[in-house]
Protein backbone atom coordinates (compact mmCIF):
# COMPACT_ATOMS: atom_id res chain seq x y z
CA UNK A 1 0.00 0.00 0.00
CA UNK A 2 1.41 3.53 -1.33
CA UNK A 3 1.68 5.60 2.18
CA UNK A 4 2.93 8.75 0.62
CA UNK A 5 1.89 10.14 -3.21
CA UNK A 6 4.31 12.56 -3.50
CA UNK A 7 6.08 10.35 -6.66
CA UNK A 8 3.10 9.71 -8.13
CA UNK A 9 1.71 13.54 -7.73
CA UNK A 10 5.13 14.27 -9.31
CA UNK A 11 5.33 12.03 -11.99
CA UNK A 12 1.60 13.44 -13.24
CA UNK A 13 2.78 16.80 -12.58
CA UNK A 14 5.40 15.94 -15.17
CA UNK A 15 2.73 14.71 -17.60
CA UNK A 16 0.57 17.26 -17.18
CA UNK A 17 3.64 19.64 -17.85
CA UNK A 18 4.73 17.78 -20.94
CA UNK A 19 1.22 17.78 -22.52
CA UNK A 20 0.72 21.89 -22.32
CA UNK A 21 4.71 21.55 -24.31
CA UNK A 22 3.56 19.56 -26.48
CA UNK A 23 0.05 22.03 -27.16
CA UNK A 24 2.17 24.93 -27.17
CA UNK A 25 5.95 23.59 -29.24
CA UNK A 26 5.04 20.16 -30.73
CA UNK A 27 7.44 18.63 -28.81
CA UNK A 28 6.44 15.19 -27.61
CA UNK A 29 7.85 13.48 -23.98
CA UNK A 30 8.50 9.75 -23.27
CA UNK A 31 9.47 8.06 -20.54
CA UNK A 32 9.97 4.19 -20.00
CA UNK A 33 7.66 3.83 -16.64
CA UNK A 34 9.88 1.02 -15.03
CA UNK A 35 12.75 3.53 -15.05
CA UNK A 36 11.19 6.33 -13.16
CA UNK A 37 12.53 5.06 -9.87
CA UNK A 38 8.61 4.20 -8.93
CA UNK A 39 7.83 1.46 -6.72
CA UNK A 40 5.78 -0.83 -8.17
CA UNK A 41 2.80 0.41 -6.70
CA UNK A 42 3.41 4.00 -7.72
CA UNK A 43 3.91 2.80 -11.15
CA UNK A 44 0.38 0.94 -10.98
CA UNK A 45 -1.04 3.65 -9.05
CA UNK A 46 -0.20 6.17 -12.07
CA UNK A 47 -0.95 3.73 -14.96
CA UNK A 48 -4.34 3.06 -13.35
CA UNK A 49 -4.89 7.16 -12.58
CA UNK A 50 -4.06 7.21 -16.22
CA UNK A 51 -7.03 4.94 -17.36
CA UNK A 52 -7.73 3.81 -20.82
CA UNK A 53 -9.69 5.91 -23.15
CA UNK A 54 -11.09 4.67 -26.81
CA UNK A 55 -7.84 4.07 -28.90
CA UNK A 56 -6.04 1.37 -29.45
CA UNK A 57 -3.16 0.61 -31.71
CA UNK A 58 -0.74 -2.65 -31.91
CA UNK A 59 2.02 -3.28 -34.17
CA UNK A 60 2.56 -7.09 -34.40
CA UNK A 61 4.93 -7.61 -37.22
CA UNK A 62 7.83 -7.75 -35.65
CA UNK A 63 9.09 -10.32 -32.74
CA UNK A 64 8.76 -7.71 -29.78
CA UNK A 65 4.59 -6.83 -30.41
CA UNK A 66 3.73 -3.56 -29.01
CA UNK A 67 0.54 -2.28 -28.51
CA UNK A 68 -0.12 1.36 -27.27
CA UNK A 69 -3.50 2.69 -26.21
CA UNK A 70 -4.69 6.55 -25.77
CA UNK A 71 -5.27 6.92 -22.04
CA UNK A 72 -8.56 8.69 -20.77
CA UNK A 73 -6.28 12.64 -21.12
CA UNK A 74 -5.66 12.96 -24.86
CA UNK A 75 -2.49 13.12 -25.53
CA UNK A 76 -1.59 10.55 -23.22
CA UNK A 77 -0.01 7.52 -24.63
CA UNK A 78 0.45 3.97 -22.83
CA UNK A 79 2.86 1.37 -24.45
CA UNK A 80 3.18 -2.30 -23.67
CA UNK A 81 5.94 -3.70 -25.55
CA UNK A 82 6.25 -7.58 -25.17
CA UNK A 83 8.74 -10.47 -25.48
CA UNK A 84 7.92 -13.54 -28.20
CA UNK A 85 5.82 -14.90 -25.35
CA UNK A 86 3.83 -11.94 -24.88
CA UNK A 87 5.02 -11.14 -21.72
CA UNK A 88 5.12 -7.53 -20.80
CA UNK A 89 8.55 -6.28 -20.99
CA UNK A 90 7.73 -2.47 -20.92
CA UNK A 91 5.88 -0.34 -20.07
CA UNK A 92 6.08 3.56 -22.04
CA UNK A 93 4.14 6.79 -21.05
CA UNK A 94 4.26 9.05 -24.41
CA UNK A 95 2.85 12.18 -24.90
CA UNK A 96 2.16 13.00 -28.46
CA UNK A 97 -0.57 13.22 -31.44
CA UNK A 98 0.32 9.82 -31.66
CA UNK A 99 2.67 7.05 -30.33
CA UNK A 100 5.78 8.07 -32.40
CA UNK A 101 6.98 4.68 -32.96
CA UNK A 102 3.72 4.09 -34.68
CA UNK A 103 3.88 7.07 -37.59
CA UNK A 104 4.74 5.65 -40.85
CA UNK A 105 8.54 6.15 -41.92
CA UNK A 106 10.01 7.68 -44.93
CA UNK A 107 11.38 4.56 -46.10
CA UNK A 108 8.22 2.35 -45.55
CA UNK A 109 6.28 4.98 -47.36
CA UNK A 110 8.58 5.07 -50.32
CA UNK A 111 8.15 1.45 -50.88
CA UNK A 112 4.60 1.87 -50.51
CA UNK A 113 5.03 4.60 -53.55
CA UNK A 114 6.70 1.88 -55.29
CA UNK A 115 3.98 -0.89 -54.49
CA UNK A 116 1.12 0.62 -55.13
CA UNK A 117 2.63 2.21 -58.42
CA UNK A 118 3.44 -1.74 -59.45
CA UNK A 119 -0.01 -2.41 -58.41
CA UNK A 120 -1.86 0.49 -61.08
CA UNK A 121 0.97 -0.81 -63.68
CA UNK A 122 -0.05 -3.97 -63.20
CA UNK A 123 -3.86 -3.27 -63.20
CA UNK A 124 -3.40 -1.07 -66.09
CA UNK A 125 -5.34 1.67 -64.55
Amino acid sequence: MIENYNNVRAVLNELRAALKQLRETGETYSVYIEKTGLTEEEQVEVLETLGRGHITISFNETDQPVEWYESQFSGIWIGTYKNGRDDSILHTVEVSRYPVVAGAYDEDMETAEENLQTWIDAAGL
